[in-house]
């Protein structure tokens, strides 16, 4: 065994508590190398998890536009509920209702309704291809809003990359909303008949304007180049930390703190003044005493 303090050699029956080289105790010695260690390497690995709370602030609550994004995604997915179109059928022996919209279609299939609409291709099939073109728009519209909302939880991953994302996925659901609002209102012409009715509904017209909201903020967020706010010297710690789990640098090696900014210094600073100040006001006293 070896003194932590000065290197020299104990022996095995050698049971004093002060090393016999240097005079320190050992165990105190031993206890104050491990608390450095633990303090050095706690400086490096809590520095990633600062990086990610800066990533996670800077993308979501980080300013008015982030909020507002957030704010866009919820009503988008109270929109889908909205009705794009609704289909009433009323023939011998047979009535159904289909309103497309997210919870028209789950009603249509938990209640058995879409299965028997679909031999409406059979009757009327013109009716039954515009029923298909706005059911194939609303769930592409669906997937351009998954898509948006896939990147805005991704979005502390790289701001500027996933806006534009996300605005290639609003541009390209807005122009199916549109689509779906035209079809959705030529559909009712389509099935003038005494057993089927259409009537169109608003769902397209408000997936339309939150697509153009959901562009509007995710193209300011480029324009003004939003980024995390990361301190230069967690990156530095991060990449530190790296290097010290390869093996290539030792935790023993490095000073404490490991990196230090100007308000840290600062700080240190100005609490090693005040105690050295009231360290002066004590010999002071002790010595008018």
């Amino acid at each position: 065994m070896k003194c932590p303090n000065c290197g020299g050699e104990i022996g095995r029956f050698d049971l004093s508590p002060n090393c016999k080289h240097c005079g320190v105790n050992i165990f105190y010695s031993q206890q104050e190398t491990l608390l450095t260690r633990d303090a050095k390497a706690c400086e490096l690995e809590f520095a990633s998890f600062r990086i990610l709370t800066a990533k996670l602030k800077g993308a979501f609550i980080g300013g008015a536009i982030q909020i507002m994004r957030i704010v866009a995604m919820v009503a988008a997915i109270g929109i889908i509920f909205i009705p794009f179109i609704s289909f009433t059928a009323s023939l011998p022996l047979f009535e159904a209702k289909f309103t497309l919209g997210a919870w028209g279609v789950y009603q249509a299939v938990t209640g058995g309704e879409l299965l028997a609409l679909l031999n409406l291709k059979d009757y009327m099939p013109e009716v039954f291809t515009a029923m298909l073109v706005l059911c194939a728009l609303f769930v592409l519209i669906f997937l351009m809003g998954l898509g948006v909302f896939l990147a805005l939880l991704l979005s502390f991953i790289n701001i500027r990359k996933t806006a534009k994302i996300m605005c290639g996925f609003s541009l390209a659901g807005m122009a199916l909303s549109v689509a779906a609002a035209v079809m959705s209102f030529v559909a009712p012409g389509i099935a003038v008949d005494t057993f089927i009715q259409a009537q169109p509904g608003i769902g397209t017209i408000f997936c339309a304007a939150i697509f153009a909201v959901i562009f509007a903020l995710n193209y300011m967020v480029i324009k003004k180049d939003i980024k995390p706010d990361i301190k230069q010297v967690d990156i530095q710690r991060v990449e530190l930390r790296k290097k010290v789990k390869a093996g290539e640098v030792s935790l023993d090696d490095l000073p404490l703190p490991v990196f230090e900014t100007e308000e840290e210094k600062a700080k240190r600073l100005e609490a090693e003044a005040e105690s050295k100040s009231l360290a002066d006001k004590a010999r002071g006293g002790e010595q008018n005493a």
